[in-house]
């Protein structure tokens, strides 16, 4: 995976892994763009630990502890990268707006400041633990890129919790129909949500740009495609796993 210049506790354990070639040039944002975006993050994420380990305050993960705080940490600060690694992206400047990059070259957007509710054109991204199951406020359609990471066990003491890494970095173009859409009933107070079904996770896992072999998912036959796929851009794998090549 890629990993900063660092060698600190933040960035022990990090793997090289290979991009796909092309993959990820249809969302305006190409490989290069995503594997500087990563390294950023991991190069602030090891500085804030550090700072705050020297501190005392623990580390980022031990201070973020309510439901979805750290995945949006994440999601925040490399959704800022990629923007930065990128000529054509910028971030949407309106909070809690769709959606999350805008393309620079767009005059209605750059006439507004790139302040935008909700767009047509740009880039939405995710960022989750979770293998599958990602959620928005609304069927929506557009690219959407969706940052998989792990972090260490929280029972860890906060010197010796290994770090969080990426283990995947998804893109796809998705229909209003890749998703379920969750109302809430008269009185209900619950969070209006669309979940990505069955159709979106296919098109996202088809087009990875970049994965650790290990976080690869699936069922049957498209859990077969997947890792032949893998095997076709990351020769380590193909050579361990003869049974995926074509």
């Amino acid at each position: 995976m890629w990993s900063s210049s660092r060698s600190t506790r933040a960035t022990t354990g990090v793997q090289r892994r290979p991009v796909q070639p092309g993959r990820g040039t249809a969302v305006r944002a190409g490989t290069e763009e995503v594997a500087e975006a990563v390294r950023s993050f991991y190069g602030f994420y090891d500085d804030l630990n550090r700072f705050l380990l020297d501190e005392n305050h623990g580390r980022i993960e031990t201070v973020l502890r309510a439901n979805n705080a750290l995945s949006d940490f994440v999601g925040n600060v490399v959704t800022e990268e990629l923007a930065d690694a990128s000529d054509s992206l910028v971030v949407n400047r309106k909070p809690d707006a769709f959606p999350d990059l805008l393309p620079v070259d767009r005059d209605e957007y750059a006439d507004d400041g790139y302040e935008i509710h909700h767009g047509d054109h740009g880039i939405e991204t995710k960022c989750s633990k979770s293998s599958g199951g990602w959620q928005a406020h609304n069927n929506e359609e557009a690219w959407f890129i969706v940052f998989r990471y792990e972090r260490g066990s929280p029972e860890d003491e906060a010197e010796e919790m290994d770090p969080i890494r990426f283990t995947q970095v998804l893109a796809a173009s998705l229909d209003e129909d890749d998703w379920s859409h969750s109302g809430r009933g008269e009185g209900s107070r619950r969070t209006i949500t669309s979940y990505i079904i069955v159709s979106g996770m296919h098109k996202l896992r088809s087009n990875p740009v970049y994965e650790d072999p290990d976080a690869i998912t699936g069922r049957g036959e498209e859990l077969v495609e997947y890792r032949r796929r893998h095997g076709s851009f990351d020769s380590e794998f193909a050579e361990r796993n003869p049974e995926y090549l074509d």
